[in-house]
């Protein structure tokens, strides 16, 4: 069921009474053409929102009915303006101004932050750096590969490291590549440990298991 509006609750109670807006107005003593706004809903029409919530009164005095229900009418469809006059809940939606992003700050800050994140993806990576161990690599012998007693080891590290074949030294050419012969007189499986230390003294080590038959 459609809900009344408050001009229409008012002119209805008017209406009932057989009363035109001139005799209301003698009545009230309300000017004609704010009674007519009022009934006809047109509240921009109307003075301050004092003023219109003490119209609805007179007519809720002067008609017998409870005026809160149309006074919370009032409240819940109009809203009063920073002048003090009633305006349409819709209307007084706030309205965000436009910010213009790229101002002088934003491009300050964003420069900041850019200098910023490389400075720390710098030490980032420079941290990292210092904290992991030397690369090292074994091409020979495999994993797991069958041998004799002599066994060709392989390899390349860092050129500044030392790198020892189960800790012996070994010596380690200008592009940090290896070579040296492991003696293994038994039969069996046996472990190849090769181990690489940097300058920093942070190690790598590899071992291969071989299976040495003569």
């Amino acid at each position: 069921m459609k809900i009344k509006t408050i001009g229409e609750i008012l002119r209805t109670s008017r209406e009932q009474h057989g009363l035109s807006i001139a005799e209301l107005t003698k009545l009230t003593r309300i000017r004609p053409e704010y009674l007519e706004a009022l009934e006809e809903n047109h509240f921009e029409r109307l003075p301050a929102a004092v003023f219109v919530k003490g119209y609805i009164k007179n007519y809720s005095m002067l008609f017998g009915f409870d005026p809160k229900p149309v006074l919370a009418l009032l409240r819940r469809d109009f809203k009063e303006s920073a002048v003090g006059t009633l305006v349409p809940r819709e209307f007084m939606k706030p309205v965000l101004k436009k910010r213009e992003f790229w101002t002088p700050i934003t491009f300050a800050v964003l420069a900041l932050s850019s200098i910023f994140l490389t400075l720390l993806a710098y030490i980032a990576i420079q941290w990292y750096n210092i904290q992991k161990p030397p690369k090292l690599l074994v091409s020979e012998p495999a994993d797991d590969a069958f041998v004799s007693s002599h066994i060709i080891v392989k390899g390349r590290t860092v050129s500044d490291a030392v790198v020892s074949v189960n800790t012996q030294p070994v010596s380690l050419q200008t592009d940090g590549t290896f070579q040296t012969e492991v003696f293994i007189p038994r039969e069996g499986i046996h472990i190849i440990t090769i181990e690489s230390q940097d300058s920093r003294g942070k190690t790598s080590v590899i071992q291969r298991s071989v299976h040495v038959h003569f």
